[in-house]
């Protein structure tokens, strides 16, 4: 079991800070986080054009292998059937072959 002994801080003072050591602080902070600022910055200047070009050669080379293969190509059971030029309809005459009835030549 974890006890915790609150019986000296609770009738302690808080020890003050001296006013340049907080201004010292909120200087170091501020430097720090502009330094960071800076480097992340400066990092995707560098990797951003970088994952740019690998992503269109990733691309490029995916639609050259899928042509390849075989997809984006018009085939049998493409969606779009090209519409019939005019007169290229063609109407037929059709009936029903009963049972028992003797073929036709």
């Amino acid at each position: 079991m974890i006890r915790v002994n609150f019986s000296e801080q609770i009738g302690g003072r808080a020890a003050a800070m001296p006013r340049w050591a907080a201004w010292l602080a909120m200087a170091a902070s501020l430097v720090i986080g502009v330094v960071l600022f800076l480097l992340a910055a400066s990092l995707a200047l560098i990797l951003l054009p970088v994952a740019a070009v690998a992503g269109a050669i990733a691309v490029w080379r995916l639609r050259s292998r899928m042509k390849a293969a075989g997809f984006g190509q018009p085939g049998a059971f493409s969606e779009r059937s090209p519409a019939p030029a005019r007169g290229e309809i063609i109407d037929a005459e059709y009936r029903i072959i009963e049972s028992g009835e003797p073929p036709r030549r």
